[in-house]
């Protein structure tokens, strides 16, 4: 077996040798040769998001921005505009610096996502071929080794998602937003954002209001100052004061009745509440939809997961005309968190009506995760997707209890884990099983087929994430209980077996992995038979195993066999008959019967044209393995680790 190359999950095919193969565990594909060389940044890369249509004042804090040639932390309450002051200073410096790109940095994730999103913007070529850490891992070696260039890196929660960062990126200039005002020493400079001066929040209700036309602002100035001079708060009750012609004076009559001043957040809530209250009237769906988006990411929440409802695009068109929500060119939709935050929490008076209104939003965001969710994350036409979706499902999990996770729920998470894990995000893959895990207890039951399957997984992603010892306990206890409970010759007793067996596998411990796979495969035999896709696959996986331990003749031939059964029991145009041909071919490149493999692989091209097309990525890989130069060498690569299965619920 090549040296770190590896492929395990279901319907996974991996190769070795020294041709651009990228191994991400449920899929292969190969890199074109183009983008193998170094990152090249194309000129006027900018990604920054729209903000504050409306922006007055703060002059002296951009001052401070172009004079300082260090971080900047901009610190300040939720609503006081830090994100719109960074953004248009972004915007300001795209003549001067390249890239600019802005990444929502509320978690380790979100950082890491933001880093992946950078390189792929860079090389457009690597979106569906590299995982994103590798693809974070180039844009940080970019950026440690240029300068000229813009990070921002919005609501930072804790300094230390964005240490790593800030350690290897020191050529260029970054900026930080963030609630937390300490614990920045020795990283940057810390910019705390007042609210805005009493002149300025006139200002900027003035702006708003009468964007359209004119309007009676009389009472502007006292308006202002019971919302706090909260810029998000000035912004929310002066977009509703111009588009229904309300006089300051009265929208203030209906502050005066939905209770004290608050903190800033409670100056926002109750601003939305006035404007919601009134708005609710023409518009139903309006507060619905508030909640509904406030379960998901504030950034860029794509219409897959908006219900189509009629009425839904025009409430959207309401609330973003009152300055609830930032429309996209793409039909996607920004929320303020604190908005967002707002939304989700039930006003003084009519706790249980709201909570019961809350909750009915919580699940209907789950019941759109599970209908935009792809299960079927091997399929790399999903990734892009998924891509799309992760933030939201990560910022559903941050908000939410997990005693309220729901059966529609549940698989997405799976997959959730299933995505991550082929990324190379293994603990956090971890995080989303567990999550899973107790879900699926909760909802069926500790001794369930389907949770008995998720402790499986679980266990092989243990096992990725370099916990070996866990992770081999773990795939034991599985094997233990599945037995236990629905006997030592049920499939998925077979299927528990099969992954302790890949949990020794990642842990290195081949020869034990081999007994294992040697016993599990005689009893398959016995109980399924020896032509059982099953048990087929089971050949296939320990020839994969047999090679690593250099024992050629073993692998090539009970690959063999596997492939040859498979065509005859399955039909060439099975999906498990393409990979163990793939495997197979492999495998003779590993030994080096060179003329085989090459026959193999060019016979393999044409079956995978018909059946993937052009552009899937067994099709490349079988494409590039044809032309590579080490088929015309006495040894080919070795062969990495044969398709396996994972496991999770349906």
């Amino acid at each position: 077996m090549s040296e770190g190359v590896s492929a395990s999950g279901e319907r996974s095919v991996a190769a070795g040798g020294d041709i651009g193969w990228v191994h991400t565990g449920d899929r292969v594909t190969s890199l074109p040769p183009e983008v193998l060389g170094p990152v090249v940044c194309p000129p006027g890369l900018v990604n920054v998001p729209r903000k504050a249509a409306h922006f007055v004042g703060r002059g002296e804090e951009g001052d401070l921005l172009d004079r300082e040639a260090e971080t900047v932390v901009i610190s300040g309450l939720g609503g006081v505009g830090k994100s719109s002051l960074a953004a248009r200073w972004a915007l300001r410096q795209v003549a001067d610096r390249n890239p600019v790109w802005w990444i929502t940095a509320e978690s380790r994730a979100d950082v890491d996502a933001g880093l992946a999103g950078l390189a792929a913007a860079m090389q457009p070529a690597l979106i569906d071929v590299l995982p994103q850490e590798a693809l974070r891992e180039r844009a940080l070696q970019w950026l440690s080794a240029h300068d000229g260039w813009l990070l921002v890196l919005d609501n930072v929660t804790d300094p230390g998602d964005v240490a790593g960062l800030l350690a290897r990126t020191g050529r260029g200039r970054v900026v930080v937003t963030s609630r937390t005002t300490d614990a920045w020493y020795g990283i940057g400079r810390v910019l705390t954002l007042p609210v805005l001066p009493a002149a300025d929040a006139v200002e900027l209700f003035t702006r708003v209001a009468t964007h359209a036309g004119p309007r009676d602002t009389t009472g502007a100035e006292r308006l202002c100052e019971t919302l706090g001079q909260l810029p998000l708060a000035v912004e929310i009750a002066a977009a509703y004061c111009g588009r229904t012609a309300t006089p300051p004076l009265d929208y203030l009559a209906e502050l005066g009745r939905s209770g004290g001043l608050g903190n800033a957040e409670e100056a926002v809530a109750r601003a939305l509440r006035v404007t919601l209250n009134r708005l609710s009237v023409t518009v139903p769906y309006a507060a619905g939809i508030l909640r509904l988006l406030g379960w998901f990411a504030p950034d860029r929440i794509p219409a897959l997961l908006l219900p189509p409802f009629p009425g839904v695009r025009e409430a959207l068109g309401e609330l973003a005309a009152h300055s609830m929500v930032t429309l996209h060119e793409d039909g996607s939709v920004s929320v303020h968190r604190l908005v967002q935050a707002v939304a989700r929490r039930p006003p003084p008076g009519d706790e249980h009506e709201q909570r019961e209104a809350i909750e009915r939003a919580r699940r209907l965001a789950e019941t759109a995760f599970g209908a935009a969710a792809p299960l079927d994350d091997v399929d790399p036409a999903h990734w892009e997707t998924w891509r799309v979706l992760f933030p939201h499902v990560e910022a559903y999990l941050r908000c939410t209890d997990p005693a309220g996770d729901g059966e529609t729920l549940l698989p997405v998470l799976a997959a959730t884990s299933g995505y991550l894990s082929l990324n190379g995000l293994y603990e956090e893959a971890v995080a989303v099983a567990e999550r899973t895990l107790v879900g699926c207890v909760r909802l069926f039951g500790p001794d369930d087929p389907t949770v008995l399957g998720l402790r499986g997984a679980l266990a092989e992603t243990l096992a990725s994430a370099g916990r070996a010892d866990e992770a081999i306990e773990a795939a034991a206890a599985v094997v233990r209980r599945t037995t236990a409970v629905l006997g030592a010759d049920d499939t998925n007793t077979f299927t528990a077996r099969c992954s302790l067996v890949r949990a020794h596998v990642k842990a290195g411990l081949f020869h034990r992995a081999v007994a294992l796979q040697e016993s599990v495969l005689r009893d398959m035999v016995r109980v399924l038979g020896a032509k059982d896709r099953e048990t087929l696959m089971a050949c296939s996986e320990l020839a994969g195993i047999y090679q690593t331990l250099n024992r050629t003749r073993d692998a090539v031939s009970l690959g063999a066999y596997a492939a040859a059964e498979m065509r005859v029991v399955l039909g060439e145009e099975d999906m498990d008959t393409l990979i163990t041909r793939i495997n197979l071919a492999g495998l003779y490149a590993g030994a080096g019967v060179t003329d085989r493999a090459r026959a193999d692989y060019a016979e393999l091209l044409t079956v995978c044209v018909r059946l993937l097309g052009d552009d899937h990525p067994y099709t490349v890989h079988v494409r590039e393995a044809l032309d590579a130069p080490w088929l015309d060498d006495a040894q080919g690569p070795s062969h990495a680790e044969g398709p396996s299965r994972a496991q999770g619920p349906e």
